[in-house]
């Protein structure tokens, strides 16, 4: 393979990639009750007691630059039982904006939380970055090798590009 070819195939990987990336993240989503049958938007049913890492619990988040992961007791019967439900961060706002006469609606992302954990009313919440990382049973401080490798990835492909003489 010549130079150039190597060039154009290495550019080609790196526009696929921020394309992935720009689009949004993907992260898991389950919930602890099934949906009701009667909502106009019940597509499916993701209960987290079938959660088993697979596609099925895989939704594109556009709206979200976080997952996040939140840990509770419900009440049954006689005992409290501990669960998990998992989602995209909820980070959009909306805000209607009166332009030209007429009042639009004007969506955009906000960072209002940080990654890790915290504990509010006896829930706990663990917000991550990167795609599906809020498939953890346990809290995992070191998940974010795979963002690592990209990263040193893209570096060293760049660096390897600025020293192709044509």
């Amino acid at each position: 393979m010549d130079k150039q070819t190597v060039a154009l195939t290495t550019i080609f990987l790196l526009l696929v990639l921020a394309i992935n990336t720009t689009l949004g993240i993907k992260c898991f989503r389950c919930t602890v009750a099934p949906p009701n049958r009667y909502a106009a938007n019940s597509t499916k049913t993701q209960l987290c007691s079938k959660f088993d890492h697979s596609d099925y619990f895989t939704v594109d988040c556009p709206w979200s630059t976080m997952c996040v992961k939140r840990i509770f007791k419900i009440q049954l019967m006689n005992r409290e039982q501990e669960t998990i439900s998992r989602d995209c961060a909820l980070q959009k706002e909306t805000e209607q904006i009166y332009r030209n006469g007429n009042w639009t609606k004007q969506h955009h992302i906000e960072e209002p939380y940080q990654e890790g954990c915290q504990t509010i009313n006896d829930s706990t919440y663990c917000f991550c970055r990167g795609t599906m990382c809020n498939s953890a049973t346990k809290v995992e401080k070191n998940s974010y090798h795979a963002d690592a490798m990209a990263v040193i990835f893209v570096f060293n492909v760049m660096k390897y590009i600025r020293n192709i003489e044509y």
